[in-house]
């Protein structure tokens, strides 16, 4: 799951097919991820061309005579080791001369610049859903993707459920509570149970919900924990309306060695 972005001037490319230029470099960019020979991995591997005027390249000694590529890679964290970027890089600039038709020679490689970017497990959302390496390996395999709610430490519990709750991912945020959780909701009243959290759950996606989570202090005691959230949320009101309302959440998390910390009481509405 990468994304390669290709930045030169306009005639770099010109007589050559965008199609066989982007197949070679998405394989062995899915190839540096250890997906080699790989059905499915093709299909998650994008490759974007940014074309500008030729005086858009301009280095502080002036206009170059030869095309300059700056090529952009991202991936997911720990897609790739350090050995197999730098192997990427090397054979990403070898194509490239190959496609102008020159030497791969030391003056010739100093014009293409291939940069690494890595997406933090969470920070890539795609059909709807937050992404993570194990996701992208069971998509590669053929797999069930796993929806991992485990969290190890009380400290993590808030950000996991920004992810989820961002992600409208209704099902891994319900997993983030305990089957008999007690919830607070925005007007006073008290749920119990999955199965009217669930709803509330489904009230909040509904209304396009957006978390912003920081974790003020957590309190922990064995396998419980109480962690102090300062907390921004946005939704969308049935006539259409953004809103933003802030405050501090007290919640009760509990540990258990099968499902690691999970929401035991949640009051978003704090001492209020």
């Amino acid at each position: 799951m990468a994304l390669v972005k290709i930045t030169t001037n306009d005639s770099a490319f010109r007589g050559h097919d965008p199609e066989r230029i982007a197949a070679a470099l998405g394989e062995l960019t899915y190839s540096a991820e250890g997906f080699a020979g790989s059905t499915v991995a093709p299909e998650l591997t994008w490759v974007l061309f940014e074309q500008l005027p030729g005086t858009a390249f301009v280095k502080a000694t002036g206009i170059p005579s030869q095309p300059l590529y700056y090529v952009e890679v991202t991936t997911l964290h720990g897609a790739m080791t350090e050995a197999s970027k730098h192997e990427l890089g090397a054979c990403i600039t070898r194509e490239l001369m190959t496609i102008e038709g020159c030497a791969p020679i030391e003056e010739n490689a100093q014009r293409v610049w291939v940069r690494f970017f890595e997406i933090a497990d969470g920070d890539l959302v795609v059909g709807g859903r937050a992404t993570s390496l194990a996701t992208l390996r069971a998509l590669v395999a053929g797999k069930e993707i796993p929806m991992d709610t485990t969290i190890s430490d009380p400290a993590d519990f808030s950000t996991a459920f920004d992810h989820a709750l961002n992600a409208a991912d209704a099902d891994r945020l319900l997993a983030l509570y305990e089957p008999d959780a007690t919830m607070r909701t925005s007007d006073g009243s008290v749920v119990e149970g999955h199965d009217l959290v669930r709803q509330e759950v489904k009230n909040l996606i509904a209304a396009h919900a957006h978390l912003d989570n920081h974790t003020r202090h957590v309190f922990r005691r064995g396998d419980i924990a109480l962690i102090i959230v300062d907390y921004t949320l946005w939704i969308t009101t049935p006539d259409g309306q953004r809103i933003e309302s802030r405050g501090t959440a007290t919640n009760v998390l509990k540990h258990t060695p099968e499902h690691g910390w999970r929401m035991l009481i949640a009051n978003p509405r704090g001492i209020a």
